[in-house]
Order: structure tokens, then sequence, then C-alpha cells
């Protein structure tokens, strides 16, 4: 048990001066990266994984995100089998804004939670398979666009 307080003593000395929001994101990328990597750990493997930025054959990662770097929480409002989208889920005084802001994570890039815009999307999905039909789509609609029957957003590809 001694060691293990040690350890993990020697591990929280590296977060020393960070915002616990940004020690959560970290550790949520390490638990994303563990969840890729084979056992036992090697460095040179880890160091492929992070540079591949994951298995570009895989689906979006299989771990959710519930709270944002702002503070605020987010919830799954819907996927495919590359992309997924979340919706900001506003309290405290920005609760009025009647802007719902949303977020994606893919599959190119599943350790990052990113705001979904035009520019972000356009740098995530570059030179992959879905950067011709994004592009056209784009052109032709507004991102953030809800179908009127549906309520849902058109970002289904």
């Amino acid at each position: 048990m001694k060691q293990e307080q040690q350890l993990l003593y020697k591990v929280m000395r590296n977060f020393e001066g960070m915002q616990k929001i940004e020690v959560f994101d970290l550790l949520h990328r390490m638990e994303v990266l563990l969840y890729y990597a084979k056992s036992p750990l090697q460095s040179d493997h880890l160091k492929r994984i992070i540079s591949s930025d994951m298995d570009q054959e895989s689906a979006v990662d299989p771990f959710g995100f519930t709270i944002l770097p702002n503070g605020n929480f987010c919830e799954f409002e819907g996927s495919n089998d590359w992309i997924h989208i979340y919706k900001e889920v506003r309290r405290g005084f920005s609760w009025w804004n009647p802007i719902t802001t949303y977020y994606f994570k893919t599959k190119y890039a599943p350790l990052e939670l990113l705001r979904l815009n035009k520019s972000n999307l356009l740098e995530n999905v570059q030179n992959t398979p879905h950067e011709i039909e994004i592009s056209a789509f784009l052109m032709a609609h507004n991102i953030s666009k809800r179908d009127s029957q549906g309520n849902l957003l058109l970002l289904g590809l």
C-alpha cells in the first residue's frame, strides 16, 4: 500500500499548478489511450498511437464526454459511424442564452472534443474519405441547421 501511495504522489506532482478541469481532461485522454494500447505497455507503441491519432479504421472512441473545458455539462445528441455530436447544457447565468452550442469528435481524432463549426469540421476531416462529402454539404447548408420535421441536425452523412 505504501508503494502505491508513493507512486500516486509521484504522478500527482506532475499536475502541480494545473486547473482541475485540465487534469480531468488529461486523465480522460490517458484513459482512451490505455483503451487502445496493448498490455504490457511499451513506450514505442504508445508513441505510435498518440502520433497516429488512434486507429483510422476503428469507430469513434467508446468513452463519452460529460464535462466541457468551460465547466458546463454536455449530452450526447447523435452519431453515425465516424462522428459523435454533443450539445452543451448550460447552467448558471448562461442558461438563458438562446444559442445552442454543439461539439463533436470523430474517429479521425477521437481524443478531441471540438466546437462544431465549419472550420473545425473541415480541418478534422482533411485528407479523409469524408472530405469531399463534407465540403459539398457545408457549401449548401448551415452546419447547425435542423430538420423541420424531425428536429435533427442536418449533418447526417
